[in-house]
């Protein structure tokens, strides 16, 4: 049980690093075209969300922390604190709606998706204009309300492709098949 959670800690760790890495990096090296859309999508987010809808509530608030620590450092780090504070928030409501509804199915994660979309823009757009602080790219040079819309698509977008892949990695298939069977022998 150890070993398993230890491995899982490392893949979690990897995907955030890996997020941040396509969150910093892929917008800059997109062409022209994809630039605009690809900043929408908040690669740690997902991560965080993900992390959120595996019903580990300390795992997923200790990712939203990670998360925000690690956009902060690789964003110029404006406002430390802003991101991780969004990405808590969205761990929080992610984990809670984990925790009351079956998230195996592909709507509910539709919808987690962009409840934490929806939270993590607003947060950190209330917390920027607070502090007086320039918005960073999370707004694109729009209005709030479309970084709000385009975010949450994009991140819909995103979340369909990048949770296939993470089912693969940390085995979920694998886990849900033995949930069934444990369901199936005990009605026996």
């Amino acid at each position: 049980m150890e070993k398993e959670s230890r491995g899982s800690t490392v893949k979690i760790f990897g995907c955030l690093l890996v997020g941040a890495f396509l969150q910093t990096t892929l917008v800059q090296q997109a062409p022209r075209s994809l630039e605009q859309w690809l900043g929408y999508i908040d690669w740690l987010l997902l991560v965080t969300v993900y992390v959120g809808l595996q019903r580990d509530p300390v795992k997923s608030l200790l990712t939203g922390v990670a998360a925000g620590l690690f956009q902060d450092a690789f964003s110029g780090g404006r406002a430390v604190g802003v991101s991780g504070l969004a990405y808590v928030l969205a761990a929080y409501i992610t984990h809670r709606i984990a925790a009351f509804i079956v998230v195996d199915n592909m709507l509910v994660r539709f919808i987690t998706v962009a409840a934490a979309s929806v939270i993590s823009t607003i947060v950190r757009l209330f917390f920027y204009g607070l502090l007086r602080i320039e918005l960073p790219v999370l707004a694109g040079g729009r209005t709030i309300a479309a970084a709000i819309t385009f975010g949450m698509f994009a991140n819909l977008i995103a979340s369909i492709l990048l949770y296939t892949l993470l089912d693969r990695i940390f085995k979920k298939d694998a886990a849900l098949r033995m949930r069934r069977s444990e369901a199936r022998r005990r009605r026996l």
